[in-house]
Protein backbone atom coordinates (compact mmCIF):
# COMPACT_ATOMS: atom_id res chain seq x y z
CA UNK A 1 0.00 0.00 0.00
CA UNK A 2 2.80 2.60 0.81
CA UNK A 3 4.44 1.63 -2.34
CA UNK A 4 1.44 2.42 -4.20
CA UNK A 5 0.87 5.96 -2.40
CA UNK A 6 4.26 6.76 -2.90
CA UNK A 7 4.18 5.72 -7.20
CA UNK A 8 0.93 7.86 -7.44
CA UNK A 9 2.54 10.99 -5.14
CA UNK A 10 5.55 10.32 -8.08
CA UNK A 11 2.61 10.22 -10.67
CA UNK A 12 0.77 13.40 -9.77
CA UNK A 13 3.24 15.38 -8.05
CA UNK A 14 3.88 19.31 -10.29
CA UNK A 15 7.23 19.13 -12.27
CA UNK A 16 9.91 20.65 -10.56
CA UNK A 17 11.84 23.03 -13.42
CA UNK A 18 15.27 23.45 -12.93
CA UNK A 19 15.46 27.67 -12.00
CA UNK A 20 16.38 29.50 -14.78
CA UNK A 21 20.01 31.52 -14.69
CA UNK A 22 20.20 34.67 -13.70
CA UNK A 23 20.31 36.84 -16.78
CA UNK A 24 23.92 38.34 -17.65
CA UNK A 25 23.68 41.82 -16.20
CA UNK A 26 23.19 44.18 -19.39
CA UNK A 27 25.05 47.68 -20.22
CA UNK A 28 22.81 50.56 -20.69
CA UNK A 29 21.33 50.56 -24.29
CA UNK A 30 23.73 52.56 -26.50
CA UNK A 31 21.40 55.11 -27.66
CA UNK A 32 21.90 59.23 -26.65
CA UNK A 33 21.30 60.22 -23.51
CA UNK A 34 20.56 56.51 -22.05
CA UNK A 35 24.42 56.34 -21.37
CA UNK A 36 23.75 57.33 -17.56
CA UNK A 37 27.02 58.48 -15.16
CA UNK A 38 27.56 56.12 -12.47
CA UNK A 39 30.84 56.26 -10.70
CA UNK A 40 31.82 52.24 -11.36
CA UNK A 41 31.03 52.72 -15.08
CA UNK A 42 34.08 55.95 -14.71
CA UNK A 43 36.07 53.61 -12.86
CA UNK A 44 35.99 51.04 -15.39
CA UNK A 45 36.35 53.25 -18.47
CA UNK A 46 39.73 55.27 -16.48
CA UNK A 47 41.42 51.90 -16.45
CA UNK A 48 40.46 51.23 -19.75
CA UNK A 49 42.00 54.54 -20.73
CA UNK A 50 44.65 54.79 -18.07
CA UNK A 51 46.49 51.44 -19.55
CA UNK A 52 45.68 51.98 -23.12
CA UNK A 53 47.91 55.54 -21.97
CA UNK A 54 50.58 53.25 -20.63
CA UNK A 55 51.32 50.88 -23.02
CA UNK A 56 51.36 53.48 -25.76
CA UNK A 57 54.13 54.31 -27.67
CA UNK A 58 56.21 57.72 -28.45
CA UNK A 59 56.96 57.89 -32.04
CA UNK A 60 59.79 60.49 -32.19
CA UNK A 61 59.71 61.63 -35.73
CA UNK A 62 59.53 63.62 -37.31
CA UNK A 63 58.86 65.15 -33.68
CA UNK A 64 57.35 63.27 -30.84
CA UNK A 65 53.44 62.29 -31.19
CA UNK A 66 51.48 58.87 -30.48
CA UNK A 67 49.07 57.28 -31.85
CA UNK A 68 46.62 55.15 -29.78
CA UNK A 69 44.06 52.28 -31.23
CA UNK A 70 41.10 51.21 -29.02
CA UNK A 71 41.16 54.53 -26.64
CA UNK A 72 37.99 54.06 -25.01
CA UNK A 73 35.89 51.21 -24.45
CA UNK A 74 33.65 50.11 -26.96
CA UNK A 75 30.24 50.87 -24.95
CA UNK A 76 31.59 54.44 -24.81
CA UNK A 77 33.13 55.16 -28.34
CA UNK A 78 29.79 53.78 -29.63
CA UNK A 79 28.17 56.40 -27.57
CA UNK A 80 29.40 59.36 -28.29
CA UNK A 81 29.61 58.00 -31.82
CA UNK A 82 26.22 58.13 -31.72
CA UNK A 83 25.66 61.74 -29.95
CA UNK A 84 27.75 63.70 -32.47
CA UNK A 85 25.67 62.35 -34.92
CA UNK A 86 22.72 63.89 -33.50
CA UNK A 87 24.95 67.01 -32.97
CA UNK A 88 25.04 67.21 -36.71
CA UNK A 89 21.72 65.94 -37.44
CA UNK A 90 20.56 68.94 -35.69
CA UNK A 91 22.32 71.52 -37.67
CA UNK A 92 23.13 73.67 -34.73
CA UNK A 93 26.30 73.96 -35.84
CA UNK A 94 28.96 76.84 -35.50
CA UNK A 95 31.88 78.19 -37.93
CA UNK A 96 35.32 77.16 -37.77
CA UNK A 97 37.51 79.76 -39.60
CA UNK A 98 41.24 78.84 -38.38
CA UNK A 99 41.48 75.99 -40.66
CA UNK A 100 42.44 77.54 -43.43
CA UNK A 101 41.41 81.43 -44.93
CA UNK A 102 39.61 80.12 -48.08
CA UNK A 103 36.99 78.16 -46.62
CA UNK A 104 34.71 77.58 -43.19
CA UNK A 105 34.34 73.98 -42.20
CA UNK A 106 31.90 73.16 -39.24
CA UNK A 107 31.94 72.86 -35.33
CA UNK A 108 29.81 71.34 -32.30
CA UNK A 109 31.15 73.17 -28.84
CA UNK A 110 30.95 70.85 -25.94
CA UNK A 111 32.11 73.19 -23.53
CA UNK A 112 28.22 73.49 -22.49
CA UNK A 113 27.10 69.45 -23.33
CA UNK A 114 25.87 67.66 -20.27
CA UNK A 115 24.68 64.92 -22.10
CA UNK A 116 26.44 61.35 -19.64
CA UNK A 117 28.84 60.10 -22.95
CA UNK A 118 30.32 63.86 -23.46
CA UNK A 119 30.47 64.20 -19.27
CA UNK A 120 32.55 60.96 -19.26
CA UNK A 121 35.28 62.28 -21.49
CA UNK A 122 35.51 65.55 -19.94
CA UNK A 123 36.09 63.85 -16.20
CA UNK A 124 38.45 60.86 -17.81
CA UNK A 125 40.73 63.74 -19.26
CA UNK A 126 40.62 65.80 -16.36
CA UNK A 127 41.32 62.99 -14.09
CA UNK A 128 45.04 63.46 -12.56
CA UNK A 129 45.60 59.92 -13.08
CA UNK A 130 44.75 60.54 -16.57
CA UNK A 131 46.64 63.63 -17.01
CA UNK A 132 49.91 62.36 -15.65
CA UNK A 133 49.99 58.88 -17.62
CA UNK A 134 49.76 61.37 -20.65
CA UNK A 135 51.97 63.76 -19.85
CA UNK A 136 54.83 61.39 -18.89
CA UNK A 137 55.30 60.60 -22.40
CA UNK A 138 56.41 64.10 -23.61
CA UNK A 139 57.15 66.28 -19.61
CA UNK A 140 60.84 65.52 -18.20
CA UNK A 141 59.07 66.86 -14.80
CA UNK A 142 55.58 65.92 -15.38
CA UNK A 143 54.07 66.41 -12.27
CA UNK A 144 55.04 69.79 -12.07
CA UNK A 145 53.07 70.70 -14.73
CA UNK A 146 50.35 68.79 -14.11
CA UNK A 147 49.44 72.26 -11.54
CA UNK A 148 46.78 73.93 -12.90
CA UNK A 149 46.33 71.73 -16.35
CA UNK A 150 42.83 71.56 -17.66
CA UNK A 151 40.93 70.91 -20.54
CA UNK A 152 40.48 73.88 -22.93
CA UNK A 153 36.81 73.96 -22.79
CA UNK A 154 36.29 76.73 -25.37
CA UNK A 155 38.10 74.48 -28.22
CA UNK A 156 37.06 71.22 -26.75
CA UNK A 157 34.44 70.71 -29.54
CA UNK A 158 33.38 68.07 -32.88
CA UNK A 159 34.50 69.05 -36.28
CA UNK A 160 32.79 68.19 -39.57
CA UNK A 161 35.14 68.19 -42.11
CA UNK A 162 33.73 67.94 -46.23
CA UNK A 163 35.63 65.98 -48.25
CA UNK A 164 38.54 67.43 -50.28
CA UNK A 165 39.50 70.53 -47.27
CA UNK A 166 43.05 71.13 -45.99
CA UNK A 167 43.89 72.79 -43.11
CA UNK A 168 47.25 74.77 -43.34
CA UNK A 169 50.51 73.56 -41.81
CA UNK A 170 50.74 75.15 -38.43
CA UNK A 171 52.16 74.98 -34.70
CA UNK A 172 49.28 75.30 -31.94
CA UNK A 173 49.69 78.42 -29.62
CA UNK A 174 52.35 78.19 -26.62
CA UNK A 175 49.53 77.84 -24.10
CA UNK A 176 48.67 74.88 -25.59
CA UNK A 177 50.47 71.88 -23.35
CA UNK A 178 48.92 68.89 -25.26
CA UNK A 179 47.05 68.50 -28.60
CA UNK A 180 44.03 65.54 -28.70
CA UNK A 181 42.26 64.15 -32.40
CA UNK A 182 39.67 61.50 -31.57
CA UNK A 183 38.79 60.39 -34.67
CA UNK A 184 35.12 59.13 -35.31
CA UNK A 185 34.68 58.09 -39.34
CA UNK A 186 31.19 57.88 -40.63
CA UNK A 187 32.04 54.73 -42.07
CA UNK A 188 34.60 52.18 -41.98
CA UNK A 189 37.61 53.59 -43.89
CA UNK A 190 39.89 51.74 -46.69
CA UNK A 191 43.26 51.29 -45.76
CA UNK A 192 43.98 54.14 -47.86
CA UNK A 193 41.61 56.19 -46.39
CA UNK A 194 42.82 55.58 -43.24
CA UNK A 195 46.41 56.33 -44.08
CA UNK A 196 45.39 59.69 -45.20
CA UNK A 197 42.52 61.30 -43.02
CA UNK A 198 45.08 60.78 -39.58
CA UNK A 199 46.37 64.34 -38.73
CA UNK A 200 49.22 64.89 -40.61
CA UNK A 201 52.58 65.63 -38.90
CA UNK A 202 55.42 67.70 -41.13
CA UNK A 203 59.09 67.21 -40.99
CA UNK A 204 61.37 70.20 -41.24
CA UNK A 205 61.61 70.49 -44.56
CA UNK A 206 57.62 70.17 -44.57
CA UNK A 207 57.26 66.77 -46.18
CA UNK A 208 54.30 65.01 -44.43
CA UNK A 209 54.22 61.82 -42.62
CA UNK A 210 51.03 59.57 -41.95
CA UNK A 211 51.12 58.24 -38.39
CA UNK A 212 47.85 58.72 -36.85
CA UNK A 213 45.32 56.63 -38.71
CA UNK A 214 42.02 58.05 -39.45
CA UNK A 215 40.29 54.70 -37.75
CA UNK A 216 37.12 54.61 -35.30
CA UNK A 217 38.01 54.65 -31.61
CA UNK A 218 41.41 56.09 -32.13
CA UNK A 219 43.46 59.26 -31.03
CA UNK A 220 46.43 61.54 -32.51
CA UNK A 221 48.44 63.21 -29.72
CA UNK A 222 51.27 65.42 -29.50
CA UNK A 223 52.89 68.20 -27.51
CA UNK A 224 53.10 71.52 -29.59
CA UNK A 225 56.37 73.25 -29.87
CA UNK A 226 58.79 75.02 -32.06
CA UNK A 227 58.29 72.25 -34.87
CA UNK A 228 55.42 70.50 -34.53
CA UNK A 229 54.40 71.00 -37.64
CA UNK A 230 50.83 69.65 -38.41
CA UNK A 231 47.80 68.96 -40.32
CA UNK A 232 44.89 67.43 -42.66
CA UNK A 233 43.75 66.56 -45.74
CA UNK A 234 40.79 65.26 -46.28
CA UNK A 235 40.30 62.74 -49.17
CA UNK A 236 36.33 61.87 -47.64
CA UNK A 237 33.94 63.53 -44.80
CA UNK A 238 36.15 63.78 -41.73
CA UNK A 239 34.92 63.74 -38.38
CA UNK A 240 36.66 64.46 -35.18
CA UNK A 241 36.85 65.52 -31.59
CA UNK A 242 39.37 67.93 -30.83
CA UNK A 243 40.43 68.89 -27.00
CA UNK A 244 43.85 70.25 -25.82
CA UNK A 245 45.57 70.82 -22.46
CA UNK A 246 45.85 74.07 -21.38
CA UNK A 247 47.78 75.86 -18.41
CA UNK A 248 45.76 78.40 -16.25
CA UNK A 249 48.41 81.01 -15.81
CA UNK A 250 50.26 80.61 -18.95
CA UNK A 251 46.88 81.03 -20.96
CA UNK A 252 46.26 84.22 -19.45
CA UNK A 253 49.60 85.50 -20.34
CA UNK A 254 48.99 84.60 -23.76
CA UNK A 255 45.99 86.29 -24.46
CA UNK A 256 47.89 90.22 -24.38
CA UNK A 257 50.38 88.60 -26.38
CA UNK A 258 48.37 87.22 -28.84
CA UNK A 259 46.68 90.49 -29.97
CA UNK A 260 49.96 92.14 -30.14
CA UNK A 261 52.54 89.37 -31.80
CA UNK A 262 50.57 87.89 -34.98
CA UNK A 263 52.68 89.94 -37.44
CA UNK A 264 56.35 89.19 -38.83
CA UNK A 265 58.75 87.96 -37.39
CA UNK A 266 56.04 86.59 -34.28
CA UNK A 267 58.19 86.89 -31.68
CA UNK A 268 55.99 87.16 -29.13
CA UNK A 269 54.55 83.25 -30.66
CA UNK A 270 58.33 82.50 -30.60
CA UNK A 271 58.91 84.39 -27.17
CA UNK A 272 56.55 82.01 -25.33
CA UNK A 273 56.81 78.59 -26.70
CA UNK A 274 60.67 79.23 -25.34
CA UNK A 275 59.49 80.03 -22.10
CA UNK A 276 57.04 77.40 -21.95
CA UNK A 277 59.99 74.59 -22.90
CA UNK A 278 62.14 76.36 -19.82
CA UNK A 279 60.02 76.02 -17.67
CA UNK A 280 58.23 72.54 -18.56
CA UNK A 281 61.31 70.64 -20.38
CA UNK A 282 60.13 68.03 -22.92
CA UNK A 283 61.75 65.03 -22.90
CA UNK A 284 62.59 65.49 -26.48
CA UNK A 285 64.38 68.44 -26.29
CA UNK A 286 65.64 67.65 -22.71
CA UNK A 287 66.79 71.15 -20.30
CA UNK A 288 68.79 72.51 -22.94
CA UNK A 289 68.37 75.98 -23.28
CA UNK A 290 70.62 76.38 -26.29
CA UNK A 291 68.72 73.57 -28.13
CA UNK A 292 65.28 75.87 -27.13
CA UNK A 293 67.19 78.93 -28.25
CA UNK A 294 68.35 77.10 -31.96
CA UNK A 295 64.61 75.57 -32.62
CA UNK A 296 63.39 78.76 -31.93
CA UNK A 297 65.67 80.18 -34.86
CA UNK A 298 64.88 77.51 -37.15
CA UNK A 299 61.15 78.05 -36.45
CA UNK A 300 59.33 78.04 -39.92
CA UNK A 301 56.32 80.05 -38.64
CA UNK A 302 55.60 83.03 -41.24
CA UNK A 303 51.62 83.65 -40.97
CA UNK A 304 49.47 85.00 -38.70
CA UNK A 305 47.73 82.28 -36.08
CA UNK A 306 51.38 79.99 -36.01
CA UNK A 307 50.79 79.15 -39.39
CA UNK A 308 53.53 77.85 -42.35
CA UNK A 309 52.90 79.76 -45.60
CA UNK A 310 55.10 77.28 -48.42
CA UNK A 311 56.12 79.69 -51.38
CA UNK A 312 54.92 77.57 -54.62
CA UNK A 313 56.45 80.16 -56.84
Amino acid sequence: MLNALNRLKTIFAPERKTPAPSPEPQATPLTPGRLHFTQERFDAYKAHVLAAARAARVVEKPFYHMYIEKIFPDELYEAVNKRISVYEDKKKLGQRKQDNPEHVNNRFNLKDSTEPEITYIKRLFEDKDVKRAFAEKFYMRPDEMLEGLRVHHDEFEVIYIPKGRFQNIHVDIPAKFMSFVFYFPRTEPTQEEADHNGTICYDRDLNPTYGAKYKPNSVGIFVPHFYSYHGFSSTLERRAIIMFYVNDSEFEQWRPIALQSDEPPFNGLKDCIAAKLKKHPLIEYGDDPDRIEREREACLVNAPRGRVVRDHS
